[in-house]
């Protein structure tokens, strides 16, 4: 009985050394995953900023030389053109986009609900809206 008293003594003492390290082992593991994916996030918020100023950068630049554009065309066409650039401006529709990006469509209505296949070119079903 003595024997095993001793034994297991010896079990629970070897188990506490051991057991200390292997402890200080797990956490400094899973210090070491946290600094890594706090790392990781931080290189991602700088790398989408970093996007969204190239973004800006273009949308300001795509910007400047559609004004330059249209204040030289402008400037060569005279009043007749600026007339029909503006009727044309008034038929066209706008729509804005999640993101805050301005769609233009210059198609005129008569176009819109044109059929774009001869009844003799396959099955045209006709789409109507719910």
């Amino acid at each position: 009985m003595g024997i095993l008293l001793f034994i297991f003594f010896l079990v629970v003492f070897i188990l506490m050394l051991v057991g200390s390290r292997i402890l200080k082992k797990i956490k400094d593991t899973k210090k070491a995953v946290e600094e890594a994916a706090d790392l990781r996030e931080q290189r991602l918020r700088n790398e989408t900023g970093r996007q969204r100023q190239q973004y800006s950068q273009r949308q300001q630049q795509n910007t400047q030389s559609s004004q330059n554009t249209e204040s030289s065309q402008n400037t060569q066409s005279g009043q007749s053109s600026q007339n029909t650039q503006n009727a044309q401006n008034d038929n066209a529709r706008r729509t804005e986009t999640a993101t805050g990006e301005t769609i233009i469509d210059h198609h005129h209505e008569t176009r819109e609900n044109k059929k774009i296949f001869d009844d003799e070119e396959g099955e045209y079903v006709e789409f109507e809206e719910a």
